[in-house]
């Protein structure tokens, strides 16, 4: 199909030339150019990463429709009848709307993800400019070449600059935090440069600045990736090294405009900042990363979340109420702790009391110890009489222990999505519940992880911990690598779609020498520390040799 539709835009622009041929524009050749061999160029990229069936099905029509869409696109430049333009508008719309589908995929909440799915939204944009030129449309006070100018922004730098950094990103692993920051000056300067070429010259100048520093840094990336392939390499680093070129012409232009000195023509911009860019920076860029052909880091990842949201109140007698229960007997929080094997985490290297607290948890008290952080606790009584009329995550402002009382009940699968899932209620001494969570594990890339979900009035809050061993301790986090992999992470999950919280938490457990474990469990806000949990848990069903048989099992394994 995508050859198919690559030798009918090449029908197309033969005809388009032909009949412009010789008064030929070079912006509405440019134009064309993206949309007859670039955006279908992308589709390998952006289409079949998502299993949700609705993108599915529009991902089909695209490639289906992609044929009338761009044929409408070229009638309206060949025939000067702009209304025709307004085919590929309401495509690329379309288009948009499908980035925005996928970006409610809990797949796609990675920064490299959101960076290919904004340039479609972006490309929605060049279907209006380009419409608006073809329909011979007043924009403000934009004259015919500036709109069209803006339509071929929006068809390159806008939409496939982002993508093109969205690939990169799936390939570096190393300096995230610096992509990250990338990304996002990146992903935000078009809308800055258009408030600045309409409303302030001076803005214009700074956003170009920005925008070209952040160029200047995704090419430091480019150059110290590592690539599968010479051929990839050699037209990927090229096309970097030549966008450094022409954006600086673009500052110089912006500077000259500020000034109020001519120092570059619009037409020499044509050609230097759109005909090499057509040519030198993104078709060696298409071509090099089509040979390299990056995947989502995530692509193989399984996750499912809950889809047991909650009321009003939650309470402990939440889950009767909505008749999620079942007659399932559960003893502990996992059925084997072997599930969440990894690289990073081998069960025989706890110590048996920790494994034995996981599998068989009706069998342990546990005391508690709430610290708030200085800076958080005056927003810490307000949470407290939210979180006490809710009956979910109820954290005392009171510095003393206090024993929890717990259950362990079924859950069904049916209700909640999940295979296994099994509710552990805790209440404290005055029966105001603590917590009504969610239990599961799965495995996604050979990973094992525990997926837990606590009901939030018409929400739910998702924790996906992943495990590793320190020594004969036991870690659980939420908090992600440095190189990005992994399905770790706190998110929020509601019917119209899920995004991921600026939360984390990590929780330390470590058996001590009188047969009892503590464990201390932190939260992060935006990175701060807002809250310390310790907790005291001892056995109150006295074995022998707790888990005796599955260590020695363990031990051998």
């Amino acid at each position: 199909m995508l050859k198919r539709n690559g030798m009918i835009s090449t029908l197309y622009f033969i005809g388009f030339l032909a009949a412009e041929t010789p008064h030929l524009s070079v912006a509405e050749a440019l134009v064309l150019l993206s949309i007859l061999f670039f955006v279908p160029g992308i589709f390998p990229f952006v289409f079949h990463q998502s299993p949700l069936r609705a993108a599915q099905f529009l991902e089909s029509g695209f490639i289906q429709c992609y044929p009338a869409a761009s044929f409408f696109a070229v009638l309206a430049l060949v025939t000067d009848i702009g209304w025709f333009a307004l085919i590929w508008w309401i495509y690329t719309v379309f288009m948009a709307l499908y980035a925005l589908l996928r970006l409610r995929d809990t797949k796609i909440h990675r920064i490299e993800e959101t960076s290919v799915l904004f340039g479609l939204i972006y490309l929605a944009g060049g279907g209006f400019w380009f419409f608006a030129y073809a329909a011979h449309l007043q924009i403000m006070q934009f004259g015919p070449l500036i709109i069209l100018l803006t339509a071929v922004h929006f068809h390159y730098s806008a939409f496939l600059i982002p993508i093109f950094n969205g690939l990169l990103g799936r390939m570096a692993r190393n300096n995230r935090m610096l992509y990250s920051w990338i990304t996002w000056v990146i992903l935000f300067s078009p809308i800055l440069i258009a408030v600045g070429i309409t409303y302030s010259k001076t803005l214009d100048v700074i956003a170009v600045g920005i925008y070209m520093a952040a160029l200047y840094l995704h090419a430091y990336l480019v150059f110290t990736t590592a690539f599968r392939s010479k051929t990839g390499k050699i037209l990927i680093r090229l096309s970097s090294a030549v966008l450094m070129l022409t954006i600086t012409f673009s500052m110089i232009y912006s500077f000259g405009v500020f000034r109020q000195e001519v120092t570059l023509s619009i037409n020499q911009m044509i050609w230097i900042h759109g005909f090499i860019n057509a040519f030198a920076v993104i078709l060696p860029a298409l071509i090099g990363w089509r040979i390299e052909d990056p995947k989502p880091f995530d692509a193989d990842s399984v996750k499912i979340f809950s889809r047991i949201y909650g009321k009003r109140r939650i309470g402990k007698a939440f889950l009767a109420e909505i008749q999620a229960e079942n007659n399932a007997q559960y003893r502990g929080l996992v059925d084997d702790m072997e599930s969440l094997r990894s690289k990073d985490f081998s069960p025989e290297k706890l110590a048996p009391f920790i494994l034995s607290f996981y599998e068989q948890t009706v069998d342990y008290d546990v005391k508690a110890k709430v610290t708030w952080s200085t800076w958080f606790r005056p927003l810490a009584f307000v949470y407290e009489w939210f979180s006490r009329k809710i009956g979910q995550i109820h954290l005392s402002t009171n510095p003393d222990w206090y024993k929890m009382n717990s259950t362990i009940k079924g859950v069904h699968s049916k209700k909640d999505g999940r295979k296994r899932v099994r509710a552990w209620i805790r209440t404290n001494e005055k029966n105001e519940t603590i917590f009504t969570a969610l239990y599961s594990v799965y495995r996604s890339n050979e990973e094992g992880y525990m997926n837990i979900s606590l009901p939030l009035p018409f929400s739910s809050m998702i924790g996906i911990l992943k495990p590793y061993h320190h020594h004969e301790k036991l870690v659980l986090t939420s908090r992600r690598r440095k190189n990005g992999a992994g399905d770790e992470g706190i998110y929020l999950q509601t019917r119209a779609g899920t995004c991921p919280l600026p939360l984390s938490e990590t929780f330390l457990i470590e058996a001590s020498h009188d047969n009892r474990l503590t464990a201390v469990h932190h939260m992060w806000l935006f990175g701060l520390k807002f809250l310390t949990v310790h907790y005291i848990i001892h056995i109150v069903v006295q074995m022998k040799e707790p888990n005796t048989k599955k260590w020695l099992r363990l031990t051998a394994v």
